[in-house]
This record gives structure tokens, C-alpha cells and sequence, in this order.
């Protein structure tokens, strides 16, 4: 996890660190969009695939620098830059998508392949608000700052240039990350009088196998003085549109003076070129790249306010500060890029994917920003009303039914309900749920309550369902369908439906023994009979090559019956076995604490009594959480969320309407609601190491269980903690 290449913006943030080690606070007055930095989780999946440029709240465009090399988010710290694309997801994993329309400032005659004209860069500077960094080839500083749908870029190309290297900009319409070719057709046409250029592509090869057409309309400050096409591998000067089939290179270039620093404006669209045009004059209809970023700088400022932590010094902050922005990026908002007709329904995009995000994620927005949880529950049933399905992946406005787990667009509805998250259509919200239910479901689910060996996975390609991850995925399903059906007033759905929840048992074989243990889920085959394998085998936190898990292994699952803790203790032999065993597990590695299936796994201690192994292994997952990575793919705030929830004290106890409690990492927190009302955690004899709870009180009533009420922090109030360094006996 070395970050010895990146550059030396970081000055700010080990002064920052120097600060925290000496115990001085942070600023008071420092704005918080200053404590972000982008660049923290950048690199390899084993560090985050963040995406290093800038961007608003679930903000539609995410202007990004791109290498030829490194992760899925299309930057290598490392490596040379080859320009701006306008797309990006952030920390997927898989096959790549995005990267999508390509900007490369350059001088002299416009060079169209990447490794052709890649840079070194200098002074390289991410921001909250801002990216900006300079091509040492071409003595070019660029800065980019974001809008909802539209980025507003400035190019200061160098002065005087020799004759022969004017001042050119090239725009790759066919690439996606890492430079290939990425296109099922593309078109595009320049004008030069305006100063504009439009252009389309059909994408192919992407994360989601739908093909799916996308707009962008560029706009340069200046009136271009030469101008052109490259069409697969013929360079036309002058010409001014063309079109291209399937796997064909698509680029268009112009020239221009340079004089002042050059203004180009871009704006994407998933609707229509008229969209993306009329998008950009919304968002930035100047000229002021100021004015921008000072909105993007307000933006952050009101988003990251809503958890506040005080008592620590500059480098938590960033650290903090930095994750919060995270989980805020993805899902994607892009209500206004819709038809007109279409605008009054939320419309939330790129879901990479659900089964990553129900854990952490969406329960921390149930907290912070409920109203975005009703958005994305109302997009969610208007993509099942339109497309007759909600699928687990939802991807630049289409389904893509992964099959990581099951159906896990019921899990988002019913952690939503069963948390009280306003405005939501609960009825239309079951109509999607139950399709799930009866129609989504393997048919062997259907008919003998497990997925089977062999079984295929909904999606095309990559088959990911397994027996033993899939049938229990399917029954946590049916238990949040059963309680949207009895919300929905359907009491013989809910019933049948929570009976299902129990199919996790048709794979638990209560006589597979591992490392003195006995009972856990193995996959079975269709004959009934279980697949004779290890425990221990499985995932190795590499590959896909899973044996009956989906990223996991027997142990991993076999504490995932997140619906059914009792049975799930009972079949491991009570609680003091229950204990003893998970004590094991953890300590001997067999769980991935930073993998979603075992999130949840290290809190399962409080459930039996034991809220100090709970506090003692929220801390040990805390310290995976470096100053500059994750501790894996950040999985589109997966990741992020999780460390806000570990840093404030909280961690989300799924199925129900409750928090965990464990020591938090600061002396006090203060979550800001959305009716202005505040939920504060103090912990006034805290300091580093200080990893336990002794007592706590809610708004000053003893409080003896290591759990609080959703409606206890949506309502306001405090809960004030007071730590130990030992294990204590308080919430046992």
C-alpha cells in the first residue's frame, strides 16, 4: 500500500497528521469540504478504486483524471495521465466501465492513441472542489470543477509556443478505462462558428452488458482555428461530423489561440444530445469558474455537516471527512436527465451494486438523508413499473440482475420500512418485493426452498450464485418481503413469506465439523445431497473462482442468517458455544471483517451479551482503515459508510430498527437530522486506546443494553458513554 509516487499535495495532509500526533485540534473555523481528499482509497482494489477528481452529491458527471494503468476508477497514482474523462464509478470491481469521453489538452499536432500522448504530471492538487494538476510534457496546468450534470474545465496552455505546437485539445469518443475500445457506434459533429462539439456513443463492454447511449455537448470559450476527425485510424482535417460502426475509433479535435487560459464546458447526458445541451446551460451558464467551485465548496460544506466530529485533530478529520464524502457519491442522481414528462419521479443510477451497499450504506442514509432513501425507493419502483423488474444492479438507466447474493432491491425496501424512512410508497414498494418473491427466485428456491449446485445465475455471464450464499441471501429476501407484504395489508403473503426466511436450514448440515465445530451452511445439490468440501475453502479475497460461496466460504456464511439469530445460535449450540466459537473464527482469520458478508459478523457478539468483544473487534476493524486506503474495493461507499458508522460508535444491527453500540473514536459526534433536529454522542473520558464501553446513559436515563433505537437518534438527544481501557461488564 505504498503511496511513496504520489505527489507532494500530500505536504498538507501530513501537516495535518503532524497535528493530530501532537494532540493539537483542527481549526474550528476550518470549512469542512477542506478536510477532503480524494486521493485517499486511489490505486488497487486492495486500496479503495476511488475516483480521485471532483464531483457534487450523488452528482450526475464525476470529471476524473486517466492512466493507462491501476484501477477500475481509471488512475494509476503512479503513472503518467493520457486527460479527462467525464464518467466514473467508484470502487467496482470487475470489468470496467466508464471512463467515458476522453478530454486530452495538448501542443502541437493532436495525437489520438493514449500511450501517444501521455504525460507526466506536476503539482497535482485533488479537492472536494477542485482537481487540478499540470502535464509536464506539455507545460499545461488544468483544473476542473464540478456541477450536477456539467463540468466547467481550465486549460492554461504555456505562452509562446514554438511555432509548430499550437494550442489543441482532443476528444476521444470511443474509449472507456484503461484506454480500450469501448463502442457498439458512435457519432459526432463540430461547430466550429459556436465553438461547440456534440457527441454520442453506444457503449459496449461495460460493467453492465446492456448497450446504452450516451450524450455529451462541449463547449469551448473561444472560436477554434482548426479543426477535424480521426475516423478508425484516417485523420480528416476540417471535416466537421462522421460516424462510426461497432469497434471503430471515433475522435474529433480542434485548435485554437491560447492567449488567457482556454474555458471548455461539457455536459453528459443518458437522455439526448438536445439534454445534455440544455443541461449544460442550466448548470454553468458562464463563464465564472469561481462561482462553481464555490457552489461545489457549499455543497460539501451543507452535505458533510451532517455528522460532525470534534476533540481530534486535523488528520482524523481528513480521514473522517474524507469517508463521508465517499458515501455520498454513489448512487447517482440524475432525476433532471430525464423527459420532461418524467422529471417528478426521482430517477437514481449506477448501482454497483446493491448487494454492496444494503449493509452499511443505505442504513447510514436512513439516518442522514431519509429523504434520499425515498428518492432512491420511488426510482426503484418506477424502474420495476417500467422495466417490470428492479434488479440488484441498476446501471446507467438499465437492469442488470447480478446475482451476487439474490434479490437485494428487498433488502433496501424492507431495511427502510423497518427503519421508518418517511415517504415511501410501502404498498407499490411490496408490489416489487413480492415480484421478487415469486417470480425472481431461482426455480429451485421456488420449489425446494434452496438454490442448488449447479444452479445457473440470473446474469448472462460470469455466474456468481452459489448454494451456499445464494439460499440464505434468498431467505433474509423473503423475510424483508414479508414484512413489506404485511405492511402492504397482504397478511397470507407475509405469513408464507416468513415461514420461506427459514430456508436457510434446508443448507445448514448440522454435521460438516471444522476446527472442533460442527453445523454450518454447505452448498447441497439438487439430489439433496451436500457438496462434501472444507469449511475453510472458498474465497481467498482474490478470485471468483468460489467453491459454493460467493465471495465466502462456510464459515463466513454460516453467520449470516441475519433474520434468524436465534436459530442461527441455537444450531451452533447455544449462546456460550455460540461465543466460543466466533471468538475463534475471528481470531483465527476465518472471517473477512472488511468483505460485506461478514460486516455485520464482529457486532453478532452483542447479541449474546459480549458488547465488549464487540467494542474490542470494532476497534481492530477500525485499524484496517489506513490514512490513505481502505482496506479493499470502497464498493460505491460500502467501504466509507462503514468507517463512519465504526468512528462515530454505531453499526447498524440489520432486520431491525437498531444501532450497536461501541466505543467510539472521538469525544464527541453530532449527527445533524434532516428536520434540524441533532443526535449528539459524547464520550468525555475518552482518548486513543480507550476501546470500551463502561456506562452510558440516553438523554440522561441509564442505558444497560449496547443497543439504541433508530427513533432514538431521529428524535434527538444524547448518549453519553463513559470508556474503559479494559473489557467491563456493562450491557452484558
Amino acid at each position: 500500500m505504498s503511496r511513496a509516487s504520489i505527489p507532494s499535495l500530500r505536504a498538507a495532509a501530513l501537516a495535518g497528521l503532524l497535528l493530530s500526533a501532537s494532540g493539537v485540534a483542527a481549526p474550528a473555523d476550518t470549512p469542512l469540504y477542506r478536510y477532503v481528499d480524494p486521493l485517499v482509497g486511489t490505486g488497487n482494489d486492495d486500496q479503495g478504486d476511488t475516483v480521485p477528481g471532483p464531483t457534487l452529491p450523488a452528482g450526475s458527471i464525476h470529471p476524473s483524471p486517466e492512466t493507462l494503468t491501476g484501477s477500475n476508477a481509471g488512475y494509476d497514482p503512479a503513472a503518467p495521465l493520457s486527460g479527462f474523462a467525464q464518467l466514473h464509478t467508484q470502487g467496482s470491481g470487475g470489468r470496467t466501465t466508464y471512463g467515458t469521453f476522453l478530454v486530452s489538452p495538448q501542443t502541437g499536432e493532436p495525437q489520438f492513441d493514449e500511450a501517444q500522448h501521455l504525460s507526466p504530471k506536476a503539482d497535482e492538487a485533488a479537492a472536494a472542489d477542485r482537481y487540478a494538476v499540470t502535464l509536464s510534457r506539455y507545460g499545461i496546468k488544468a483544473e476542473v470543477t464540478p456541477a450536477a450534470n456539467a463540468a466547467l474545465y481550465r486549460f492554461a496552455y504555456p505562452t509562446g509556443t514554438p511555432a509548430g505546437a499550437p494550442a489543441t485539445m482532443v476528444f476521444d469518443i470511443t474509449r472507456k478505462i484503461r484506454g480500450e475500445l469501448g463502442s457498439a457506434g458512435a457519432d459526432v459533429t463540430l461547430d466550429p462558428v459556436r465553438g461547440r462539439i456534440v457527441g454520442r456513443v453506444r457503449t459496449k463492454d461495460y460493467w453492465n452488458p446492456a448497450n446504452v447511449d450516451i450524450w455529451f455537448v462541449a463547449q469551448l470559450d473561444r472560436t477554434p482555428t482548426k479543426w477535424g476527425i480521426r475516423n478508425g485510424d484516417t485523420v480528416q482535417a476540417g471535416a466537421t461530423s462522421a460516424s462510426v460502426p461497432a469497434d471503430t475509433k471515433l475522435a474529433a479535435w480542434w485548435q485554437f489561440d491560447a492567449g488567457k487560459p482556454v474555458m471548455m464546458k461539457m455536459a453528459v447526458s443518458f437522455t439526448s444530445a438536445e439534454r445534455a445541451a440544455e443541461l449544460l446551460a442550466e448548470d454553468i451558464p458562464g463563464w465564472d469558474f469561481d462561482a462553481v467551485r464555490r457552489n461545489a465548496q457549499t455543497t460539501w460544506n451543507r452535505e458533510l455537516s451532517r455528522v460532525t466530529i470534534d476533540g481530534v485533530g486535523a488528520a482524523d478529520k481528513r480521514r473522517f471527512y474524507t469517508a463521508l464524502y465517499h458515501t455520498t457519491i454513489q448512487p447517482r442522481d440524475r432525476t433532471r436527465d430525464q423527459a420532461p414528462a418524467d422529471r417528478a419521479t426521482p430517477h437514481w443510477d449506477d448501482y454497483y451494486t446493491l448487494w454492496d451497499t444494503y449493509h452499511t450504506g443505505f442504513p447510514l442514509m436512513s439516518l442522514l438523508r431519509p429523504s434520499v432513501y425515498a428518492g432512491n425507493a420511488a426510482s426503484i419502483i418506477r424502474t420495476f413499473e417500467r422495466f417490470g423488474a428492479a434488479h440488484t444492479a441498476f446501471i446507467a438507466g438499465r437492469n442488470y440482475h447480478v446475482g451476487q447474493g439474490g434479490d437485494e432491491v428487498d433488502n433496501v425496501l424492507g431495511e427502510g420500512l423497518i427503519r421508518g424512512v418517511p415517504n415511501i410508497d410501502w404498498k407499490k414498494a411490496a408490489e416489487v418485493s413480492l415480484h421478487n418473491a415469486y417470480e425472481e427466485r431461482r426455480p429451485r428456491y421456488l420449489i425446494d426452498g434452496y438454490f442448488g449446485v449447479g444452479d445457473k445465475s440470473p446474469e448472462p455471464d460470469n455466474q456468481r450464485a452459489r448454494s451456499g450464499s445464494s439460499t440464505p441471501a434468498f431467505a433474509l429476501n423473503d423475510f424483508y418481503a414479508g414484512k413489506l407484504a404485511a405492511a402492504a395489508g397482504k397478511p397470507d403473503d407475509a405469513a408464507a413469506l416468513l415461514k420461506r426466511a427459514g430456508n436457510w436450514r434446508n443448507v445448514w448440515n448440522k454435521d460438516a465439523a471444522s476446527d472442533g465445530y460442527t453445523g454450518f451452511i454447505i452448498p447441497r445439490y439438487p439430489d439433496g445431497r451436500f457438496q462434501n468440501l472444507d469449511p475453510k475453502i472458498g474465497w481467498d479475497g482474490k478470485k471468483y473462482e468460489n467453491v459454493g460461496f460467493y465471495e465466502g466460504t462456510a464459515w463466513v456464511y454460516s453467520y449470516t442468517m441475519l433474520h434468524d439469530l436465534p436459530g442461527m445460535i441455537a444450531a451452533m449450540g447455544g449462546r456460550d458455544r455460540f461465543v466460543e466459537r466466533l471468538r475463534h473464527a475471528l481470531d483465527t482469520n476465518l472471517i473477512d471483517i472488511t468483505n460485506e458478508p461478514s460486516f455485520a459478523t464482529p457486532w453478532l457478539f452483542s447479541d449474546v451479551g459480549r458488547p465488549d468483544l464487540a467494542s474490542y473487534w470494532a476497534n481492530r476493524i477500525y485499524q484496517r482503515f489506513t490514512p490513505d486506503a481502505y482496506p479493499g474495493d470502497e464498493d460505491n461507499g460500502a467501504m466509507s459508510s462503514h468507517y463512519v458508522f465504526n468512528r462515530i460508535g454505531l453499526f447498524p444491527k440489520l432486520t431491525t430498527d437498531l444501532f450497536y453500540l461501541h466505543a467510539p473514536h472521538q469525544p464527541r459526534s453530532t449527527i445533524m437530522l434532516e428536520d434540524g433536529k441533532t443526535f449528539t454522542i459524547t464520550a468525555r473520558n475518552w482518548k486513543p486506546g480507550r476501546i470500551y464501553i463502561a456506562s452510558a446513559t440516553l438523554d440522561g436515563r441509564p442505558l444497560t443494553t449496547p443497543f439504541v433505537r433508530q427513533a432514538d437518534i431521529t428524535g434527538g438527544g444524547t448518549l453519553a458513554l463513559t470508556l474503559a481501557d479494559k473489557p467491563t461488564t456493562w450491557g452484558r
